[in-house]
């Protein structure tokens, strides 16, 4: 989605005018095609979410110049609600209020909005113009690092649902919103910060309150986007807080791709493949299902205790190449500065919160904000300015009926293993995109797939496509047998461990439901131990129906062993066979490496560019056949037989 601020000149503070940005600054669009931006989250760092109570301008100051010197261009920024509407309240015997007040004194205006408050931020957005950083202002900031922050007559209300509650955020939204859009600084507003947490235990619920503040806000500037700003939405068509509705309802969605808080991740260590690919392959579920653009809108290491600052800045390396060539329009670390010295929750109670920035706290930059610097100033070098978009080549299907995500992760990551890049899709509310390989995420259980979904990917086939469909759980299919040549046997509710061996690698697959299948029509590639089929071929229609009789997705997962290390479980030479079988086609065939991923790149002049990146802390040679002549190299050691890559690096190349 492209929208353009047309904004007014330069805001001049009560300092004087500050020095002139980039030429570009009052009419750039962060979010446009091709776009992408580095930044952070801010909070001062000398008070943390009570900036704005414990006033510090001198040190906004410093901190945006410090920030800019090193190449932030977009911050994300949050008026606390608590400061910016201190809601008091006369208040009769049992909570009933015979009027509302301002910190126990009349209301300033309408909406009961400090005034102070809001001329602070306008220095802010001044500050920020002068150092050419745009802003993502997250309006109704109620909930913070775990803490609920709201006006005083709220804090034992759920203020998604709350009557008065939603009457008074809309006065603020409105009131807010009008008295600042007309600042260039600002490129997007964004409803607050994972306001889903303040109490989202309703769909219907959170979709109410989620229109009426976009409304309001739309109401009042219908020219910039409204960003999402939620964290851990759902492929589930039913949870409370579903990707399909958040997209529904905002301009820009995002993702918030913790390691440590995200199902399924945070297994290895911070500079290595799932971790790394967590936010592009996140960021993606949201921006395939959702039909919006994505980005991702805040990552981070949790501190020093969980990763050294060397496998920070080496992990964020190959974290930021993926972004961009995937297109997720940019990336903000959690956040500007450490804030070691603040000795209130969260910061007093919890380790994680306090050593989290790019700057320490005497303004020095720490690795991290230099690997972001050497980004950007690396992708200046080059002699276009946007990458041209990328030419996927499968399809992840996942389930909406129940949670996908761990099955999609674990696909993701095995066909990026494979050689394959893919793009996400749910079958039940959409069209399956055109693709020549289509992967079914397995289910846990038997609502998995609606009858109409499954004739969506199995009609795939019939078309001429390869479906691999990926059984686990208590997953059934209609038609299973004519759709795959496999039959049925049983199925019971018992664990099974399966051994079998493929390509001459042994390998075993752990699932939590037992279903034996027996071979019919179908061809069989690879047998468990018992002379089971395991991986099987069938020619459906015109196209060819593969079968997994193991949950290799959410098994590699569950493990240890499949995303780094010497010598990781090869689940994903189930996918290479596939993409064979497939006929697919690209113009960088990779050999054996599994943790150097290519995405390429078509540009208008016929040639394409091509982006390797390693996602594993040691060097790889990755062995390839190029299929065209080799250009120009902008990075990376890349020769016609072979890409060469130190840890956690990136190269960019040419192919005419």
């Amino acid at each position: 989605m492209k929208r353009l601020l047309i904004a007014a000149a330069a805001a001049v503070t009560a300092c004087g005018a500050f020095a002139e940005p980039a030429a570009d600054y009052a009419t750039r669009d962060i979010f446009t095609d091709g776009e992408f931006f580095v930044g952070c989250n801010y909070w001062a760092k000398n008070a943390g979410m009570y900036m704005w109570s414990q006033w510090a301008p001198d040190v906004v100051e410093r901190e945006l110049a410090e920030l800019s010197k090193h190449g932030v261009r977009v911050m994300r920024v949050f008026p606390l609600w608590s400061d910016f509407q201190p809601l008091t309240g006369d208040c009769y015997a049992g909570g009933n209020y015979r009027s509302f007040l301002q910190n126990n004194k009349p209301l300033q205006n309408s909406a009961g909005v400090d005034e102070e408050m809001l001329k602070r931020f306008r220095f802010f957005c001044d500050v920020a113009q002068k150092n050419d950083i745009k802003l993502i202002v997250g309006i109704v900031t109620g909930w913070m690092s775990g803490r609920q922050f709201v006006p005083a007559v709220f804090e034992e209300k759920n203020v998604l649902s709350d009557p008065k509650a939603v009457m008074w955020q809309t006065r603020f939204v409105k009131y807010f919103v009008k008295n600042l859009k007309d600042h260039p600084a600002i490129a997007a507003w964004d409803y607050g910060n994972e306001c889903n947490c303040m109490g989202a235990n309703d769909q219907a619920m959170f979709y109410n309150w989620m229109e009426h503040i976009g409304s309001a806000i739309r109401l009042q500037d219908p020219t910039r986007p409204v960003v999402s700003g939620m964290h851990s939405l759902s492929t589930c068509e039913t949870a409370n807080a579903p990707i399909r509705l958040n997209a529904e309802i905002s301009d820009i969605l995002c993702t918030h791709p913790y390691a440590l808080y995200v199902p399924g991740c945070g297994k290895e260590p911070f500079n290595t493949m799932r971790v790394e690919l967590h936010p592009t392959a996140e960021s993606l579920l949201y921006r395939d299902l959702g039909g919006k653009p994505c980005f991702v809108e805040e990552v981070g290491n949790l501190g020093t205790e969980y990763a050294s600052d060397a496998r920070s800045a080496s992990g964020m390396r190959a974290t930021m190449f993926s972004a961009w060539a995937n297109d997720l329009k940019g990336c903000l670390w959690w956040c500007n500065s450490d804030q070691e010295v603040l000795d209130f929750p969260p910061y007093s109670l919890t380790a994680c919160e306090r050593e989290l920035g790019l700057l320490r706290q005497d303004y020095s930059p720490k690795p991290i904000m230099l690997e972001m610097k050497k980004f950007q100033d690396f992708r200046a070098t080059l002699p276009f300015r946007k990458l041209p978009a990328r030419r996927p080549n499968c399809v992840i299907v996942v389930p909406e009926k129940e949670a996908g995500w761990l099955a999609g992760f674990g696909n993701y990551l095995l066909a990026r293993q494979a050689g394959l890049d893919p793009v996400f899709a749910g079958a039940e509310n959409q069209s399956l995109p055109d693709s020549s390989l289509y992967i079914v995420s397995s289910v846990g259980g038997d609502k998995g797939y609606s009858y109409p979904a499954q004739k969506k990917f199995f009609g795939k086939a019939k078309e001429g496509a390869t479906v691999v469909v990926v059984m686990g759980g208590n997953a059934r299919y209609t038609h299973f047998r004519e759709q795959t040549g496999v039959e049925v046997d049983y199925g019971c509710r018992t664990e099974i461990n399966r051994s079998f061996t493929f390509n001459g690698r042994a390998m075993s697959c752990y699932d939590s439901f037992t279903t034996k299948l027996i071979a019919r029509e179908c061809e069989v590639l690879a047998k468990a131990s018992d002379g089971e089929p395991v991986f099987t071929k069938f020619k459906y229609g015109r196209g060819t129906v593969i079968v997994v009789n193991s949950p290799i997705d959410t098994a590699s997962i569950g493990r240890t062993d499949c995303f780094t290390g010497a010598n990781p479980t090869p689940f994903y030479l189930f996918y290479r066979t596939a993409a064979q079988v497939a006929g697919i086609k690209t113009v960088v065939e990779k050999g054996e490496s599994p943790y150097v991923c290519f995405t390429e790149h078509p540009a208008a002049d016929g040639s394409t560019i091509v982006v390797g990146v390693n996602f594993e802390p040691r060097e790889q040679k990755c062995p390839v056949k190029i299929n065209g002549t080799l250009g120009r190299v902008w990075r990376g050691d890349v020769k016609a037989d072979a890409v060469t890559l130190g840890p956690n690096e990136a190269a960019v190349f040419e192919v005419k």
